[in-house]
């Protein structure tokens, strides 16, 4: 008695069977991944992911995010106040870009004050931006520094003034009264808070973002979400035939 050879169908799904598991095994990880964090983007305001600072330093230099240079810190209480060439940070959020370079953040009177060369910057303590004064306004030229006493004070290239108490009208000082002139604080804290910027420029909830949608792997993402959805159609289409046929036939019932 000759063995018969298996028919097409046969070997059909012996080749179908291995592949339909594995494909499934890669399309599962890939799911459970985009399902997991799918849930954590709509809930990453009550998770605070999206306030979170993203601290690992490959991802950061992976996003291609530097630390800020030339760095100044003012005073750490009862807020931290920087400057970093034309941006000044309130507790590592951004809350002015400056047109120049700037010299000086002081707090006063309730407000933050900053100056550039030709500029002074009146902020809340919130860190929204209330005023801009320059020359058209009535203000010196030429500024250096900036100080505080009662007053507030500018040095210029053309001497010392001082402002009222509306910081309106700038009168020109010739006495030879010492002033303490804002200046940096020392470099240790000053690379602290450096790092903690550099971080606070990436959040956990763009992370996730880009990875859920791809974007993450840069020219390849689309491919790779393209390779998902068809591993998907794939694996539907041989479960289905798998199971078609495996389906066990209909009894008919014979008429009483």
């Amino acid at each position: 008695m000759t063995r018969k050879h298996p028919n097409l169908r046969v070997k059909l799904l012996r080749q179908l069977r291995p592949w339909h598991r594995r494909i499934g095994i890669f399309s599962t990880l890939l799911v459970i991944f985009m399902a997991v964090s799918g849930v954590l983007i709509n809930h990453s305001n009550q998770l605070s992911l999206d306030t979170a600072p993203v601290k690992q330093s490959w991802l950061l230099d992976y996003y291609g995010i530097k630390a800020p240079t030339q760095v100044s810190l003012y005073q750490v209480n009862p807020h931290t106040l920087v400057s970093a060439n034309n941006q000044v940070w309130l507790n590592q959020q951004t809350i002015l870009e400056a047109n120049g370079k700037v010299l000086g953040v002081v707090d006063y009177q309730g407000m933050i004050v900053a100056v550039d060369s030709s500029h002074l910057y009146l902020i809340s303590s919130d860190g929204e931006l209330l005023e801009t004064q320059s020359s058209a306004t009535g203000l010196p030229v030429g500024i250096e520094a900036i100080a505080k006493s009662e007053r507030l004070w500018l040095k210029t290239t053309s001497g010392r003034f001082i402002a009222d108490s509306d910081l309106i009208d700038w009168s020109l000082d010739s006495s030879n009264k010492p002033i303490d002139w804002v200046s940096q604080l020392d470099n240790s804290q000053t690379q602290e808070v450096t790092e903690q910027i550099r971080a606070s420029r990436l959040h956990w909830e763009r992370v996730l973002l880009d990875m859920h949608s791809g974007r993450f792997f840069g020219a390849l993402g689309p491919w790779l979400m393209d390779l998902v959805a068809l591993a998907l159609i794939i694996m539907s289409l041989t479960g289905c035939y798998i199971w078609l046929q495996h389906k066990p036939a209909k009894v008919k019932r014979g008429k009483k």
